[in-house]
């Protein structure tokens, strides 16, 4: 049981790094003719850069898949949950709190507003910070001014 959490919790943290280097050297270069979509107006409910986590929730899915499959797969599908979890959290700070795909979707959470800030900043110049949860600089952060109800 222990060694199903350490790899679930390294999984999901894992994945900040993945985020990372996939939004930095994939999505900004190779993938941009997706991608580009996430950084003009969206015009409907969903953007081309919306594949992206399609993409990685059937990853996660084929993990889970495999794991449930194979009686020996518990490391695996520790990994899923943990690729699944950090896809949910993604989700709610990325696409419910940042771009409000749910108007009403509001909350007053300091973590969550620097964090909102940073992917404003990212918005902004297009460069730094490409992470969600980590990799922004606090200095620049704290100084950018952004309204609370602002959509990115």
């Amino acid at each position: 049981m222990i060694r199903f959490a350490v790899i679930l919790i390294l999984s999901f943290g894992a994945m900040e790094f993945v985020s990372y280097l996939a939004h930095r050297f994939i999505y900004h270069k190779v993938l941009w003719v997706l991608h580009k979509s996430h950084h003009s107006p969206r015009t409907g409910p969903f953007e081309l850069n919306d594949l992206f986590p399609v993409f990685f929730a059937a990853a996660g899915m084929s993990m889970m898949v495999s794991a449930l499959a194979d009686p020996g797969g518990w490391d695996l599908l520790a990994m899923s949950i943990g690729v699944t979890l950090y896809g949910g959290v993604y989700f709610f700070i990325h696409d419910l709190y940042i771009h409000r795909r749910i108007r009403r979707f509001s909350l007053k959470i300091p973590f969550l507003l620097r964090i909102k800030k940073a992917h404003a900043i990212h918005h902004a110049f297009g460069g730094e910070p490409y992470g969600l949860l980590l990799f922004s600089n606090p200095v620049k952060v704290n100084a950018f001014q952004i309204r609370e109800e602002e959509a990115v």
